[in-house]
């Protein structure tokens, strides 16, 4: 009966990992990086071990042992794929940094816990918890487990690299909301190499391939790409994420009453916070000095308008006014440029504060 189920859902993941695989290897060439390359091969390869596991479905033979804990194939051969993952992510923060020894300091852990198994290296087999247990301290138990221990790692690497915002497709929010889904799968992943339930495996791959169909739904409708840029011609200072602070001594005013508009316009005129799709209120309010509460205050009081509609206005306002200017150019490509990241909230905002679509403004223009 399970036998049945198992083949449902790898039948219609298999279908949805070849289909995107396929769509976004013909549309790899849209982007400047090798982002979509590595999401391709990342669903292709799903689709490869989907028909293995269909086949062996069909065939009645298992290509894993079913009973085995740590299974050597299993819980080294995860480490690969989730590191084709990151790179795909790597690929949107830093476009075309992933090379040298940064590429090759990411592979080295796949690498190494390959070793052994192209080695013909024979490893303790485990039945029952009793027995990984009693063989925990054994090199090739610990081998395994350090190399499920670097799913992990990998799965919140993001968190910490930075990236330059001005080149990148992504921002924070991006990147907690990729953590997540990778953390997901590394919880599936860690329950079926320890427990060897079958629900974990068709849990993991379903999850899987949601994960797939979201960022190719993503690169083909959500995703902003940066436009066309001679990285020879950007300077350092563009590496800056916050502007820098303009503090005021706060224990010599009284917050209540004090009017930080001027302060903030200097925030967001002079140095053009909008433009970073990762300012926030909270950002805004540590540049001025003071918090929050009062931020958002001030700006109510000034224009009438909420912290994310003041932001958004400003970007529509510019965009529009540039697209005043030539209206030829790549209205899209000017979504980047104000800080948008995802398409679905630019269009909102242009249609809430210019009254009509970019492609009907331009029209008009005409």
């Amino acid at each position: 009966m399970y036998s049945e189920i198992e083949l449902c859902v790898y039948s219609i993941s298999l279908a949805v990992n070849l289909i995107c695989g396929i769509m976004l290897w013909m549309r790899r060439k849209e982007v400047s990086d090798y982002s979509r390359t590595y999401l391709s091969l990342i669903a292709l390869l799903s689709a490869v071990g989907l028909v293995v596991s269909i086949a062996g479905i069909i065939f009645g033979y298992r290509f894993f042992r079913s009973w085995s804990l740590l299974d050597p194939m299993k819980s080294l051969g995860g480490l690969p794929i989730i590191t084709l993952f990151l790179s795909y992510a790597l690929e949107v923060l830093r476009p075309r940094q992933l090379r040298g020894y940064i590429l090759l300091l990411l592979w080295l852990p796949s690498v190494i816990v390959a070793l052994p198994l192209l080695a013909g290296v024979q490893f303790q087999e485990l039945y029952t918890w009793s027995d990984l247990w009693n063989h925990l301290l054994e090199w090739d138990v610990l081998f395994r487990l350090l190399s499920t221990v670097f799913l992990f790692i990998f799965s919140i690497l993001l968190l910490f690299i930075p990236y330059n915002w001005r080149r990148s497709s992504a921002d924070y929010r991006w990147v907690r909301r990729f953590t997540f889904l990778s953390q997901i799968i590394t919880l599936l992943y860690f329950g079926h190499v320890f427990t060897n339930l079958p629900i974990f495996m068709s849990l993991h791959i379903l999850w899987g391939t949601f994960v797939v169909f979201y960022f190719y739904y993503f690169e083909r409708h959500i995703r902003v790409l940066p436009p066309p840029r001679n990285e020879s011609n950007q300077p350092e200072s563009e590496l800056e994420l916050e502007p820098p602070t303009i503090v005021t001594n706060m224990a010599e005013v009284d917050e209540e009453t004090y009017d930080f508009w001027p302060m903030i316009c200097q925030v967001m005129d002079e140095w053009e916070a909008w433009r970073n799709p990762n300012t926030t209120v909270e950002t805004v309010s540590t540049a001025v000095g003071t918090n929050r509460i009062y931020v958002a205050r001030c700006i109510k009081e000034h224009t009438g308008l909420t912290f994310n509609d003041y932001m958004n206005e400003k970007r529509i306002n510019y965009m529009a006014a540039q697209l005043r200017l030539n209206p030829l150019q790549d209205h899209k490509h000017l979504y980047f440029d104000v800080g948008f990241r995802s398409r679905h909230t630019a269009y909102r905002n242009f249609v809430k504060f210019v009254g009509s679509s970019p492609t009907d403004f331009i029209a008009s223009l005409s």
